[in-house]
């Protein structure tokens, strides 16, 4: 069980990561506080946003197997 704590820690940290980088993405586009270059920095921003999101959808899918193969044993 200690595992998937430690993997719901890492989960948690990269998905509210993901989370306001997105949320920073689109207030540069919508406010543009830095005139036309917001554009251009939101739009990285907000590509690069995907990054954390990606690998805590991936760090979510190794939890749940193993949860099932925990699940198999018990």
């Amino acid at each position: 069980m200690g595992e998937l704590e430690e993997m719901g820690k890492i989960y948690k940290k990269f998905l509210s990561v993901g989370l306001i980088m997105l949320l920073l993405g689109f207030a540069l586009l919508i406010f543009k506080p830095i005139g036309q270059a917001s554009l251009y920095v939101g739009l990285a921003v907000f590509a690069v946003a995907f990054i954390p999101l990606e690998i805590a959808k991936r760090t979510a899918r190794k939890m749940a197997v193993i949860a099932l193969k925990g699940d198999r044993k018990a």
